[in-house]
């Protein structure tokens, strides 16, 4: 069985994704961050670009983003303000 967790990606004014997901890779100021179920605790933050989405059903939800942010890992929580 494939292992899901929670994600939101908010900015100041929209909702731009809510729901699970399998996997998630976002642009870091670092490089490209991806994120697995059971994910350590982790802050970190985010530079513009490409961020995909794989849900369960085999899905890929890709959200171009502009402008730098934040992510959150927490309890298989993922939050993206952006």
């Amino acid at each position: 069985m494939v292992k899901t967790f929670q994600v939101g990606i908010y900015s100041t004014d929209q909702t731009l994704y809510e729901g699970e997901a399998i996997s998630l890779i976002v642009p870091s100021a670092s490089g490209f961050l991806g994120v697995l179920a059971d994910h350590a605790p982790l802050v970190a933050k985010l530079a513009g670009g490409k961020i995909t989405i794989r849900t369960r059903q085999g899905n890929t939800i890709v959200i171009y983003s502009r402008s730098s942010g934040f992510l959150e890992v927490l309890k298989n929580q993922v939050t993206l303000l952006l």
